[in-house]
């Protein structure tokens, strides 16, 4: 598929179907929960937006603090390079990520799309990536 096919596919709204991380290139856990829920939008202006969250989110109490174990957002444009759909963020709750691109590997499943991280080595040494499965919502289509 080229470049300008993976840019219209991409255009719409994204519902998680699962997210997974991966240690030395076996699964190691959900950082959301097996249940987590997500939103990722692509508009055809160049501009995206991601929300993450626990399924639990909902019974926080009011004005709590949260961290990014329980829910984050970003937002910012987007332009595809080769395989990879990049993200140049200007707005997220992980302030480490403004002004820095995170750059997912797109894997094509039939309609569904995963996207990958670049594996990163931690600092107990071992290598760790996100995989995260989205399918793409449409008209008539309604997720909890």
């Amino acid at each position: 598929m080229s470049s300008d096919q993976d840019a219209a596919k991409l255009v719409g709204t994204w519902h998680l179907k699962e997210w997974h991380s991966r240690k030395n290139g076996e699964f190691y856990a959900y950082p959301m929960g097996e249940d987590g829920k997500g939103q990722l939008t692509y508009s055809s202006t160049g501009r995206m937006a991601g929300f993450l969250m626990r399924a639990d989110f909902g019974n926080e109490p009011a004005r709590s603090h949260t961290n990014a174990k329980k829910s984050l957002a970003y937002s910012g444009n987007w332009h595809i390079d080769g395989e990879n759909v990049c993200h140049d963020v200007d707005i997220a709750t992980i302030p480490e990520w403004i002004g820095t691109t995170l750059i997912r590997k797109m894997v094509w499943q039939g309609e569904d799309l995963l996207l990958k991280t670049d594996p990163q080595t931690g600092p107990d040494g071992n290598e760790y990536q996100n995989q995260l499965l989205w399918e793409k919502l449409t008209e008539g289509k309604i997720h909890d």
